[in-house]
Formats: structure tokens, C-alpha cells, sequence
């Protein structure tokens, strides 16, 4: 399987590169022409004409590498019990063929070589597909924003290529093709085109909340099918929560007061846009200042501190990859705390600087 294979299509299947296609094709030939001969009739015929192959198509390939080593390894009482034939005659058939064929020529450990990568890429597929899909989220990728990388976010990649390609790298390392990702806006400031490549190249369904930065939609060469769903607001269900998703935060959302019996929220306010900015410091306080208020809801006696639970999905607070809700809470929260410590210190040299100008106002006014 070609080190280059698209990650999509990994997923559901393989990419052969041209001399790995000719070996299956000679493995596949020398089988079909012996079980001809013989009356075999236990192997499953299928040429392989096209460079990509489903996944189940794979899987009956890995019979004629499993062949291929038994006769290599002159066993012949497993070749019977594959065949369901005489294996002898199954086997000089088979070798006849081998021997006939003037297309192309194989090692032994080319032939495992490319039997492991295949099998492997099977058990791969298998693991993957048990997980249960998820709900992902994530905001303000900027794909192709190359002032990104050296001002505001300061990225530190050499330039959106390098950029590109590490985002693209990490959505696959953590994203399935069965899970739904959620995208906050800003995705992609490129045009139609360029952004649908990068849209290919993603596992899972993807869902878009748009943002000021995605022009691309107005590219009349787009095609907006490429998203399940595209909106500028959304309310969804995630776990028993609801969960509502802005590019921009959204004070006083929907729901914010809402609390299970064991004073656990049921929603959550995901937004994006003010990246790590003094706008993101603003977020903090006020959700800090609503926290600090008191107020009845349902499920308590007495008057709670309003939950207030907005979380900025900013691609950089989860290093590029998209995050569950659960785990978005837990980033969130560590984050926040540190902006407890910066808000704290902050205050204290505003307050210190005050009491400073004061002394010297009190000063020169008694002189």
C-alpha cells in the first residue's frame, strides 16, 4: 500500500501503488487459473482493475497472500484444506502459471511485505469502527491564513503550508469516519476550491457553524454538500445536554440556568471567534461576574450561582484537534483557572497603581 495513501480513504480502504497492483493481480491470476484447472471453487474471483479497494474487497485479498505462502512453504495438506481440491495438482497449476507469466517479477518478502501492510491496515479499520462515533468540536482553524502564524495567534509554523498540514495531521490522529465534528467557524479564509481539498483530506462528518472568516461559502464552485450541515446558530443534544454552538459567544444563551437534581448544568454555550485575545479576557470576567450571582432554578431550594458555561473551542487550546464536550470542559476549566491567576494579578497592579496616584494627588494637594 502506497506510504502516500489518502487518510479519507484509508479509512474504508486501500491505495495500491501501480507494482503492488500487479502483484495482487499475479497472485489472483495463478489462483483463479489453478482452481480452473483442479475445479476449485472455493476462492472467491475479483480482479482488481482499480488502485483504491473497499475494505471488504480487501479482506478477500488476504486469501491469495495466505495461498501464496503455503506453496511457497510447500505445505500441502493446509493448501488442500483452503482449496477443498487435490493439492497437488492446485499446486503445480499454480506454479505453472507463476512460472508462464511474464508480467512481472516478485520476491518472497516483497509478497509478505505488502501482505502485512494489508492485514495490518484490516486490523486498523476494525479497531477504528468499534469505537462509538462522537460528537467532536473545535473553532477558528484558519486554514490557509498565513498572517496567523507570525502575528495575533503567533503559531510559530514557517508559513500556512506547514500549518495546513499539521492541523490536517492532527483532526486524523484523533477523528474517525464516524464521528460528527462540529466547527465553530473560520475554517478556511481560502476560496471554493482549495478549500475543498483540505475538506477531503478530513475524517468524519462535518458539520459548520460559519464564521465571519468563511468566504469560501459565496465561492459559487463550492459545494456546500461537502458539510452535513451548514448554519449560523445551532442547538444540539450531546449526552443528555444541550449544547449551543456560535462562532461568536453568546451572553445570556439559552438554558443557562438549567441544572440536573444533582446540581450538574444541562447546557453549554461552545463559541469560537476571539481566539486567545483581550476580547477572550473580557468572556472570562463576565462569565466570572455570572457565576458570582445567585438566582432560583429548577432542581434547588435555595438561591445557586448561575452555571454560565461557555467554552471557547479555540483550535489551539486542544492543540489542533477536535475535542468531545466532556473533554472540552476539562480544558476549559484548567484554562480558566489560569486566567483566574492573570485576572487576580492584574487587578492587584490596577488597584496598587490607583492607590499610587492617589497618595501623589493627596500629596500635592497639601503642598
Amino acid at each position: 500500500m502506497s506510504n502516500d495513501m489518502d487518510k479519507q480513504k484509508s479509512i474504508s480502504g486501500f491505495i495500491f501503488s501501480q507494482r503492488e497492483l500487479q502483484i495482487c493481480h499475479r497472485l489472483i491470476d495463478a489462483a483463479c487459473e489453478a482452481g480452473e484447472v483442479t475445479g476449485c471453487t472455493n476462492l472467491p474471483p475479483f480482479y482488481p482493475s482499480e488502485q483504491w479497494y473497499p475494505i471488504e474487497k480487501a479482506r478477500k485479498l488476504t486469501l491469495y497472500f495466505d495461498l501464496y505462502k503455503l506453496i511457497y512453504a510447500g505445505n500441502t495438506d493446509a493448501v488442500g484444506r483452503l482449496t477443498k481440491v487435490d493439492p497437488d495438482g492446485f499446486i503445480e497449476s499454480y506454479n505453472q502459471y507463476m512460472k508462464d507469466d511474464p508480467r512481472v517479477d516478485f520476491t518472497y518478502d516483497e509478497v509478505m511485505h505488502l501482505s502485512y501492510r494489508l492485514k495490518a491496515g484490516i486490523k486498523e479499520y476494525v479497531a477504528e469502527n468499534k469505537k462509538p462515533a462522537r460528537k467532536l468540536y473545535i473553532a477558528d482553524c484558519h486554514f490557509f491564513h498565513n498572517r496567523l502564524c507570525a502575528e495575533m495567534d503567533r503559531r510559530g509554523f514557517s508559513g500556512y503550508e506547514e500549518m495546513n498540514e499539521h492541523m490536517i495531521a492532527r483532526w486524523n490522529e484523533k477523528v474517525t469516519s464516524k464521528d460528527e465534528v462540529y466547527i465553530l467557524g473560520d475554517f478556511s479564509i481560502a476560496k471554493g476550491r482549495a478549500t475543498a481539498e483540505i475538506i477531503r483530506r478530513l475524517n468524519g462528518k462535518l458539520y459548520l457553524i460559519a464564521g465571519n472568516h468563511d468566504r469560501f461559502l459565496e465561492d459559487k464552485d463550492f459545494d456546500e454538500s461537502m458539510f452535513r450541515r451548514i448554519k449560523d446558530y445551532a442547538e444540539i443534544r450531546d449526552n443528555g445536554r444541550l449544547v449551543i454552538l456560535s462562532h461568536y459567544p453568546v451572553f445570556c444563551y439559552k438554558g443557562q440556568y438549567r441544572q440536573d437534581e444533582n446540581g450538574r448544568p444541562l447546557t453549554y454555550m461552545l463559541y469560537g471567534h476571539v481566539h486567545d485575545t483581550h476580547d477572550e479576557r473580557l468572556v472570562h470576567r463576565f462569565i466570572r461576574e455570572t457565576q458570582a450571582v445567585k438566582v432560583m432554578s429548577k432542581h434547588v431550594t435555595e438561591p445557586s450561582p448561575i452555571p454560565c458555561n461557555m467554552i471557547n473551542c479555540f483550535c489551539m487550546f486542544s492543540n489542533y484537534q477536535p475535542m468531545t464536550l466532556n473533554e472540552w470542559i476539562v480544558i476549559d476549566r484548567k484554562r480558566r483557572e489560569k486566567l483566574d491567576t492573570e485576572l487576580a494579578v492584574y487587578n492587584g497592579v490596577v488597584a496598587a497603581t490607583i492607590e499610587s496616584e492617589d497618595d501623589e494627588s493627596e500629596a500635592g494637594f497639601e503642598e
